[in-house]
This record gives C-alpha cells, structure tokens and sequence, in this order.
C-alpha cells in the first residue's frame, strides 16, 4: 500500500522477525534490475518482533537508528515490508468491470459484511483476464490482501519515529511476488520455463511458495522454524566446555573448556546426518526439524500439483538464517529425494560483492515498485 510518491533509491526493510534485514538500494522499471548499494542485519533481542508485532517500539527505533548512523546512510524515503498471522490473502475470480466497482467487490469477497470492516485496509492485484466456460463473459484472476489497520498505522509511526519518511508498506507475499516474477536462479535455473518451490527458513516459521513459470500460484506459513537446533547447539557447548571430553560438535564449533554458554553461529552447526548422530541431542533437534519441514514440503507440492495441474516441480531454492546450516541443503536433497539448492543469485539483483542474497529477499522485493 502506498504511503507516498515513487523515488530511485529507498531503504526497504524487512521486519517480519526479530533479525530486521535492510538493504538501500532501487528499482529500474525499465530494465527490471534491482541495485543494492548498502545493506545490513540489525539484530534485536529475542521476541521483540513476534509474528511480525513489534512488542518494544523504542527498541527497534534505537537499533534502526544505530544502524543507519553506522552505515552513513542518510536517505530517509523508507519501505517496510512485514508478515504475520494478521495477513488475510484470498485469490478471487470476479467480473471484468470498472475498476471502482472491482474495489468494492474485492473489498466485500475478503471482508464480507461485519462491522469490523473499516479497521482493515485492501489491497489487491489484478494478475490474469479469463473466459467463463459457461456464461463466456470475461473475469478477473485478483490477489487480495487484508491488514489491520491498526497494524499498518503502528508500522508507519515506526518509521516516523525512526526520522524515516514513509514511502510504502508492502507485505513478503507479495514481494516475492515481484523478485521472481522473470530472471535466472544462480545461474542457471529460468524461472519463466519452471516449477519452483521456494522455502524460508526462518527462527521461528517457515514459509513454502509454489512459483510456477513466475507466479506464486501458492503460499503457506508454518509456524515452526528452525531455532530449537541452535538453542540444543549452544547447550551443548556449554555442557562440554564445562568439562566434557572433546568430539568432534566440540572441535567443529571451537569450543574452548570453561567457555559459558555463548551464541552459536548457524553456520557453524552441521545439520549433515552422519555428523550429527555423535550428538544426540542435537540429532534429536535436527531429526524432528527435518521430519515437520519434510511433511510440510511434500504436502505442499503435492497439493499445489494436483489443484493447479502443475509441472513436477523441478528444484527447491532455500532462503532466509536457516539456510546457512553446514549441508542444509544436502540433508534436506537426501530426505526429500529431489534437488535442493541455495538461493545464491538472482540475474535481476546486483549488489556488492559480499552481499549475500539469501538474506535481503523480502527486503529485495519490497525495493520494487509496480505504480
């Protein structure tokens, strides 16, 4: 939705979790290439953006201004882009009419008639005209999403507070929506000739895309992730550099002995499953991980094939802090038995050198904008 004019180069933030992920940068409608030029995690303690509701405000104005003021950013036309339980999205064939009257169709299909109405805000896409079969009259394939306007409101104070000015809010939905709408997954995958899955591995949900020749034809959110393998991790470093004798988790993740309990990097924990049977409590973390994102996966492939008639789907692409596990993708090609990869690029992102695209795809998307 939009809460200002366009401009050439804005910070797009994603604040769907308590690890805000920023990136400034453009959008180039002419030649669809998105240009990051800084970016950026700005890390928040534990549970202060839960389910996409943000429950310390000053905090996160103070953690967004520290990282601005650290990376010498001084543009302040702001995007966020946010997801949560909250998020109503319907997909609707309605009348080709006029667009005054689609507004108000779309608005009665996703909300009804109750009285809570006003306090939601409707947007929507128009993404396909088609024939009815029957009356032969065409229709409107339309994409709506509801967000309390509540939430909205809170979001744009953030960026107020934050001396940001407000340019759009926009939802992940729908900016991966717009990333993958064309272009060449690392390298050498067309996004346009494909069935796709794509997967976000988040701390604490995983979101599953069905992308089918470059559209999201469907989008589930599980609200399970990935963050009781690290906290199983970081137990286990403390326990054996407490005293317990050396293995070979303790040598892989540098432990020193007396070392109190210290955060564990991801990727420094290896999800391969010959590594982690010498741990078994981590192989109990990681096996019941694997078993809820294997289940998830499968059901959604299998569902999404039969409804919308799909390809097979050809290879699952993995984003988000979950991806960075030692052999993630390897573990999760063996269980599942079909080709995993790791988002690494995008043919229609640019960035610098050590920008690392698995990270910033909310953020990314949200960067580009349609009207």
């Amino acid at each position: 939705m939009a809460l200002g004019s366009g401009s050439s180069r804005e910070i797009a933030i994603d604040v769907s979790s308590s690890n805000m992920k920023m990136v400034l940068g453009g959008y180039n409608r002419k030649t669809g290439m998105v240009s990051v030029d800084k970016f950026g995690i700005i890390p928040l303690e534990s549970d202060t953006i839960a389910d996409g509701v943000i429950s310390d405000q000053f905090g996160v104005v103070m953690a967004l201004k520290n990282a601005l003021a650290k990376s010498n950013i001084q543009d302040k036309r702001a995007i966020l882009t946010v997801e949560g339980s909250y998020l109503h999205t319907r997909d609707l064939e309605l009348p080709a009419v006029k667009a005054d009257q689609l507004r108000d169709m779309v608005r009665y299909e996703i909300l009804g008639q109750g009285t809570n109405n006003r306090d939601m805000i409707v947007e929507y896409i128009v993404y396909d005209k088609v024939t009815d079969e029957e009356t032969k009259q065409q229709k409107y394939k339309v994409r709506a999403t509801a967000i309390p306007k509540d939430v909205a409101n809170d979001f744009r104070e953030l960026m107020k507070t934050s001396a940001l000015s407000p340019v759009a809010l926009d939802v992940n939905p729908n900016a991966i929506r717009k990333l993958f709408k064309s272009g060449t997954i690392n390298g050498t995958t067309n996004i346009a000739s494909n069935t796709l899955l794509l997967i976000e591995l988040s701390s604490k949900t995983t979101n599953i895309t069905v992308l089918d020749k470059g559209f999201p034809v469907l989008t589930r959110r599980l609200q399970f992730g990935h963050s009781n393998i690290r906290q199983v991790a970081e137990t286990v470093k403390k326990v054996q550099g407490n005293g317990a004798k050396s293995s070979i988790l303790t040598r892989r993740l540098q432990v020193v002995k007396g070392e109190g309990l210290a955060t564990v990097d991801v990727s420094d924990i290896d999800v391969w499953h010959e590594t982690v049977k010498d741990e078994p409590s981590l192989n109990s973390a990681v096996s019941a991980y694997f078993k809820s994102l294997t289940d998830a996966i499968s059901r959604t492939a299998q569902f999404s094939i039969s409804k919308y008639h799909l390809d097979a789907i050809s290879t699952c692409f993995l984003y988000g802090s979950g991806a960075k596990y030692r052999k993630m993708d390897k573990e999760l090609s063996r269980q599942l038995g079909t080709q995993v990869e790791i988002l690494g690029s995008l043919n229609t992102v640019q960035g610098p050198k050590d920008f690392i695209l698995s990270d910033y795809v909310n953020a990314c998307g949200a960067l580009i904008r349609e009207n």
